[in-house]
């Protein structure tokens, strides 16, 4: 093992702990945000709802993984383990960058003033694909399972090499290196190119304009978040595609660059939060607004039980006054 690659693992022992809990709380309130009445009306933000689901799921795998990996501790070890990471740590990445595309297309064909094309942004489509693509990627992704296998003399999790696993890897590497990043960005012209030209005509002030304002924001949200996340993906990426594609590059120098790029790339699943406020006034809004909510019924129950307190006391006082007089009543008699 080289002195980098124990170096890089050594670091995860401190920087996990921070991408995990950065990671869980930024999804945790884009999900909350996300599922206010003014932002479920879109069709985009069920993509973002999922985006941010799959972001947890792979969160609450990947940042253990790689912290145990800094005590030399390797679950992945075994018949099991090695497919079962193989599978579930490169297929939650591709079904969230999947919601993405997704989220893409919506933007274009909600923006977009052909009918037909419009149409097609509905949140009972928006379901059926969310459900679909799931569904298609985990079976697209299924000969994982067979590609990796544990390998008792190494005591490693290697991957077979023939020309159909060849193939696939390369169909996987392609698609989801290649053919997502330019589809996000295809799609993402798309939708600036309807939206001035939608800016460029007169538009009534009447209740839809709130409504297009909106939506202009879920876009300008979709664009931001797909620049930053070809940025701090496409690096892994490289380096992944050497690893599968060409066998020899598998050294301990360039595994210790694929942690540091795989952590790299972690910075996407919680990096949209805060990408979310600074591009879109109202997530802004939905935010503070739940924050007052919050801080509101907190405030509510703070109060409550003060008052049932008191209430108490005040009863207490008065069946100890009740008593007290009822005994000087009695003595009075005696």
């Amino acid at each position: 093992m080289s002195k980098l690659l124990d170096q890089v693992r050594q670091a995860n022992i401190y920087l996990q702990p921070v991408q995990f809990s950065l990671a869980i709380i930024a999804n945790i309130i884009n999900i909350r945000v996300l599922c206010s009445r003014v932002l479920r009306k879109s069709p985009c933000t069920h993509y973002f709802l999922a985006y941010a689901v799959f972001n947890t799921i792979y969160t609450c795998l990947i940042c253990p993984t790689l912290f145990l990996n800094g005590f030399y501790i390797d679950w992945t070890s075994g018949k099991i383990g090695c497919k079962i990471h193989a599978y579930i740590l490169i297929l939650i990445p591709f079904q969230a960058n999947l919601m993405l595309i997704l989220a893409s297309f919506d933007r274009y064909c909600s923006s977009s003033r052909s009918r037909r094309i419009h149409s097609r942004s509905t949140i009972q489509k928006t379901r059926i694909n969310i459900i679909s693509g799931t569904i298609l990627s985990a079976i697209y992704m299924s000969p994982m399972l067979i590609i990796y296998k544990w390998n008792e003399i190494h005591n490693k999790c290697l991957q077979q090499t023939n020309i159909l696993i060849s193939i696939y890897i390369f169909s996987q590497v392609f698609l989801y290196y290649v053919l997502l990043p330019l589809l996000m960005m295809i799609f993402g012209f798309m939708t600036i190119s309807n939206i001035r030209r939608q800016s460029i005509r007169a538009l009534p002030m009447t209740g839809s304009m709130r409504r297009r304002r909106t939506e202009g924001q879920l876009a300008r949200m979709l664009i931001l978040q797909i620049v930053v996340h070809l940025i701090l993906v496409l690096p892994y990426g490289i380096i992944y595609c050497m690893n599968s594609i060409e066998a020899s590059t598998r050294t301990p120098t360039v595994l210790a660059i694929r942690i540091v790029f795989l952590t790299w790339q972690q910075c996407d699943y919680f990096v949209s939060f805060f990408l979310y406020i600074f591009s879109a006034s109202v997530y802004r809004r939905e935010l503070i607004r739940i924050l007052k909510v919050t801080k509101t019924r907190q405030r509510s129950t703070q109060s409550f039980a003060k008052n049932r307190t008191d209430i108490y006391r005040d009863m207490s006082l008065i069946t100890t006054t009740t008593l007290s007089a009822n005994e000087t009543i009695n003595n009075a008699f005696v």
